[in-house]
């Protein structure tokens, strides 16, 4: 099967880099899937869960926060806030951080602020889903 070049790239670290066989991207209005050889394309990537096959069939998940994604010459950069794979999501704390958040979003503020929490809810009921699909799949 033909393959592509794909990074996935945060602020922290660079979560992968290498071929791949496909790659699906949460965009605003749903999932892109993308092969070999895609047309080029820029997209806004929203809070979601990044699934692609490697070049030797290993699917590997992941939790992305908002950012691009970028495809050109059989290769996909993909520039996001956050890239966490199911292990490395914190169940407890993140389950801590949308109970707070959902506690301030209640109380008066900014709008600004309250933008800002609802990002922060946002993400963390994201990584928490993608670790709960992790634990039904180990069952």
């Amino acid at each position: 099967m033909k393959t592509f070049y794909l990074e996935i790239l945060s602020p922290e670290r660079i979560f992968y880099a290498g071929e791949c066989r496909s790659v699906i991207l949460p965009i605003g209005d749903g999932m892109l899937g993308i092969m070999a050889n895609h047309t080029p394309l820029s997209a806004a990537l929203r809070d979601g869960e990044i699934v692609f096959i490697k070049q030797d069939g290993e699917r590997v998940r992941c939790a992305v926060a908002s950012g691009m994604a970028d495809v050109t010459d059989n290769r996909v950069c993909i520039l996001c806030r956050s890239a966490l794979s199911p292990d490395e999501i914190d169940e407890e704390a993140e389950r801590c951080a949308a109970e707070e958040a959902k506690l301030k979003l209640k109380t008066e503020q900014s709008r600004k602020d309250y933008m800002l929490w609802q990002l922060s809810l946002n993400q963390a009921v994201n990584r928490l889903k993608i670790k709960r699909k992790e634990s039904d799949v180990n069952l």
